[in-house]
């Protein structure tokens, strides 16, 4: 059984409604790691629904977190002083929002392409609204039990006067450089420290504040349980960062037991999405973002690479590397038919329709070629291989593919994939022995009326000619690829030369033998 199946058995037998969340601090552009959490608690979702079981799914932006980092592709000079800013008062690179709400909206549309549609919730709203106001009681009422609980689990101490509160600073409008004193079961004292971080400078204003209605928040590793008890969140993964020992998610669920007196959610520790090798961080602009791959790879695809992998392992893609998309794209079209039904169901579940068509449609490698290919009809290509008319449902499947092949050929695909007819004689011809020359006479003479079978025996006739002149079969096709294209490689031969005008081949082969 897939594995999102036996997580929804497990959770069905809790015998309650499931409230499955995610979230995500949008500190800059989203890179496309964060969609492997937001398809892991989607497939969740959906694994319960199939399990008749009542079910919810969410998703939190955590807008009022600090700007602690500056991605690399943003203006030092614009965004310095904004350092310790809550994200949600920060503006955006361009337009009227936030910054906060810019990078989440670019997002979310991205997941929401994949079929993933949770309720989004802001945290900065939550707050203001008073919906942690119960848990920021609790928290602050229990500043000494969290304070233990922080260094048994995480060995991490605080100062004895310790309060688990960030404020607002209502001078300068940071909350990075607050520092909560006290707590006298009305107010939070605090001061806007000049030194507490290094990435950010406090005004040194010192005031009290009431802790509820978005007036601050709490730190991260008691507002994430604080949120479960709000929500009745049930269900909700981490990746790797959050789940070492001693980690975050285990100080989370410690409070969540000892201070908030629930049980925590449901825990789907999954693995880093790599690119090359490297993990991906928003706020430095390392890696790739949801954005860009989702350019490059349509929904269904992205999809599939997503979720073919187990939580538990490394997703590794790198789409620089010359055979990574073709290979996957390949990967795709082969799961449909199968014989692991695991994989067959990830292929059904890579899809947004319930019941997705197995519809036919051109290998991406055969199209790399035929796309490069000058007055190829591939329509009239894919009706040859199918064998019979495309649906309207096939055309328009093969037109977005061609789409997506035409962006790896122009961004990701090496230079002896691409390839060009030259308009005048490459110079590389000269190298070319007497017998390849030779052959190329014979087949301009093959034009004049070549197989009737089609490119297959036409391929197969230029292979046998130049058997017979004593060349392999490398030195065969490469003298029509160095005549035509100026290199000695290239799709293949019969079909290029048939896409071409006739009398244009000819005329070359011609030139070449004349020298």
């Amino acid at each position: 059984m897939f594995w999102a199946g036996e997580i929804a058995k497990k959770l069905k037998e809790k015998g309650r409604a499931q409230l499955v969340n995610d979230a995500k601090t949008p500190s800059g552009r989203v890179h496309v790691g964060a969609l492997r959490g937001v398809l892991i608690h989607d497939l969740i979702y959906k694994s319960l629904l199939t399990e008749k079981v009542e079910a919810k799914y969410t998703y939190i932006i955590d807008d009022f977190d600090p700007m602690d980092s500056l991605p690399t592709y943003l203006p030092k000079e614009k965004y310095e002083k904004y350092m310790g800013t809550p994200l949600k008062d920060v503006p955006a690179p361009e337009g009227k929002v936030s910054y906060a709400e810019y990078f989440a909206t670019e997002f979310i549309n991205v997941f929401k392409e994949l079929g993933a549609n949770p309720e989004i919730l802001w945290t900065s709203k939550i707050y203001k609204e008073g919906k942690l106001d119960k848990q920021i009681k609790i928290a602050l009422d229990s500043a000494e039990k969290i304070q233990e609980i922080y260094e048994k689990v995480s060995g991490s101490k605080r100062p004895r006067d310790f309060i688990p509160f960030q404020p607002v600073c209502e001078k300068c409008g940071k909350i990075g450089t607050t520092i909560a004193t006290d707590w006298d079961g009305k107010l939070v004292y605090y001061k806007c420290d000049e030194k507490k971080v290094d990435w950010a400078k406090g005004c040194g204003y010192e005031g009290s504040v009431s802790p509820y209605g978005g007036t601050g928040k709490l730190p991260f590793r008691v507002e994430w349980p604080a949120k479960w008890a709000a929500f009745c969140i049930t269900v909700e993964g981490a990746g790797k960062d959050h789940i070492s020992k001693g980690g975050t998610r285990d100080t989370a669920e410690a409070i969540a037991k000892e201070v908030f007196k629930i049980e925590p959610a449901y825990n789907i520790p999954y693995e880093h999405f790599l690119v090359s090798g490297k993990k991906m961080s928003s706020s430095k602009g390392i890696g790739v973002s949801a954005k860009e791959i989702s350019e490059i790879l349509p929904p269904v695809v992205l999809r599939f690479l997503i979720i073919r992998t187990r939580p538990a392992q490394h997703l590794d893609f790198d789409p620089t590397e010359p055979d990574t998309i073709p290979k996957l794209f390949d990967d795709f079209d082969s799961a449909k038919v199968s014989k692991d039904p695991e994989i067959k169901e990830v292929w059904g579940l890579s899809h947004t329709d319930s019941q997705p068509s197995e519809i036919f449609v051109l290998r991406f490698r055969d199209l790399v070629n035929l796309v490069q290919m000058p007055n190829i009809n591939i329509s009239d290509e894919a009706k040859k291989q199918k064998g019979k008319d495309l649906t309207e449902e096939e055309r328009k499947a093969l037109e977005k593919r061609v789409g997506y092949v035409k962006i790896y050929i122009e961004r990701f695909a090496p230079e002896n994939v691409k390839f060009s007819v030259k308009e005048s004689l490459p110079k590389e011809v000269k190298e070319l022995s007497e017998s390849q020359r030779k052959l190329l006479l014979k087949i301009a003479e093959e034009l004049e009326d070549p197989p009737a079978g089609g490119p297959e025996d036409f391929q197969n006739e230029i292979y046998k000619v130049g058997k017979d002149l004593g060349l392999s079969s490398a030195e065969t096709f490469s003298a029509i690829y160095v005549a035509l294209l100026g290199k000695e490689s290239g799709p293949k031969a019969a079909w290029l030369m048939l896409s071409l005008d006739r009398e244009f081949v000819k005329k070359r082969f011609t030139e070449v033998v004349n020298g």
